[in-house]
């Protein structure tokens, strides 16, 4: 999904920084490797470095997440580790650093998941970052010297993200349509918004806008 949102970002001539795993090799956007483990130590060793190789980072959009199944007894620490570093640890840091070394507001765009508000039996660590994401987002918004804040929950979408996973990917949504409604949904004068982007059909439901003195639109 920030794939796909750095194609649109890139495409329409912003400055695009992309960090993950893997290159994709997007014209017009600069890579930079970011391996995220359960070491929160070397988590912010990375995060340092790869900021350092951004400069006037106005938007900032997490869209990083991986698929973790398995009852709470069969997951090792280092899975619980990685997933909480992945899902929340990773996003705070980012947010942290950014805002110190920005002189303008942070533009915060949260990638969480239908996970956020949806309890499954084995996806207990995935649904609490989810979860822990979208409530990092709501709180963020209070502090009047971050720009506005966007959580977007969407549905599963057919994407990388199942490969090698048991999972019917028919009915899932459109990584591109996901994309043109996130970039909807961050435009125009607001301070706080949180929608869900459901499927079957494929529809936005926004949950709760907030106006710039916090007052529910």
């Amino acid at each position: 999904m920030g794939l796909e949102l750095a194609r649109h970002y890139a495409k329409e001539g912003h400055n695009v920084g992309l960090t993950g795993r893997q290159n994709p090799e997007l014209e017009g956007a600069t890579f930079h490797s970011l391996s995220i483990t359960d070491d929160p130590v070397q988590l912010a060793q990375n995060i340092d470095r790869v900021l350092d190789g951004f400069k006037n980072v106005h938007t900032l959009i997490y869209a990083a997440g991986f698929l973790q199944r398995g009852h709470i007894d069969e997951l090792a620490d280092a899975e619980l580790g990685t997933m909480v570093n992945v899902g929340l640890l990773a996003p705070m840091m980012l947010i942290q650093r950014l805002k110190r070394r920005s002189d303008h507001p942070l533009k915060i765009m949260l990638i969480t998941s239908s996970s956020q508000y949806t309890p499954r039996e084995l996806e207990p660590a995935y649904c609490a970052t989810k979860s822990a994401l979208g409530m990092l987002g709501a709180s963020l918004v209070r502090d009047k010297d971050l720009g506005k804040v966007l959580v977007a929950a969407p549905s599963g979408i057919r994407t990388a993200f199942w490969a090698n996973a048991d999972e019917d990917t028919d009915t899932m949504l459109c990584p591109s349509w996901v994309s043109q409604q996130i970039v909807e949904l961050s435009s125009g004068s607001f301070k706080y918004k949180f929608a869900k982007i459901l499927r079957d059909p494929a529809r936005v439901e926004i949950v709760e806008t907030l106006d710039n003195n916090l007052a529910t639109i």
